[in-house]
């Protein structure tokens, strides 16, 4: 069994969980796109590190070789759920810029973002600590995913801040753009494991 994994995704998906609450609360308090689909993306993190949890629990079943293509099943999985988040903010981002929507602003609010951006960072750094013990693409995956999501959590702060500056639809076009880069990360991570099942 892969403890340094395990330990790592059930450590994950509770953190991720608790992003999921705070940026709901947040984001149905402001109507802010950005931030409610921020949170939609932690939930598919959430998600994820349960697929991992498990993908290694499964290990001790099988063999190394066995065990490699179930960790890269669960990654491509992970990627999946991932690119379907993207599509989701680029979606309804175009309906926000064809329907915008006021947003309140709260310098409290940008406070707590900030702090989830911490948050996020902290995790990867775990993600990448756990490892170097135990090489797994799952945990690379999610060492990507977590500073990814920083960027993220970034773009829904501006997005937060400028919607109470300017008069354009600033939020549908940070979800759009969040989205773009979101999805183009995850396509990509999902043709290399799916070379690596099919090679299998």
């Amino acid at each position: 069994m892969k403890n340094a994994g395990l330990k790592a995704v059930i450590i994950g998906a509770v953190m991720n969980f608790a992003l999921v609450i705070t940026k709901f609360y947040i984001g149905l308090s402001t109507n802010s796109l950005t931030i409610y689909c921020d949170a939609v993306n932690n939930l598919g993190d959430t998600l994820g590190c349960i697929i991992a949890l498990i993908g290694f629990a499964s290990v001790k079943k099988l063999g190394e070789k066995q065990s490699e293509r179930a960790q890269s099943l669960a990654t491509f999985v992970i990627n999946i759920i991932i690119s379907a988040t993207g599509i989701y903010f680029i979606y309804n981002g175009l309906e926000r810029l064809m329907y915008p929507l006021p947003v309140a602003y709260s310098m409290k609010y940008v406070i707590i973002l900030g702090a989830t951006v911490g948050v996020k960072i902290i995790m990867g750094l775990m993600y990448k600590r756990f490892n170097s013990r135990e090489k797994s693409s799952v945990l690379s995956a999610l060492v990507l995913d977590s500073f990814l999501d920083c960027f993220i959590t970034l773009a829904a702060l501006m997005s937060l801040v400028l919607v109470s500056r300017v008069r354009v639809a600033v939020d549908g076009i940070f979800a759009i753009a969040t989205g773009g880069v979101i999805t183009a990360a995850a396509i990509k991570g999902i043709v290399k494991e799916a070379k690596a099942l099919i090679s299998d």
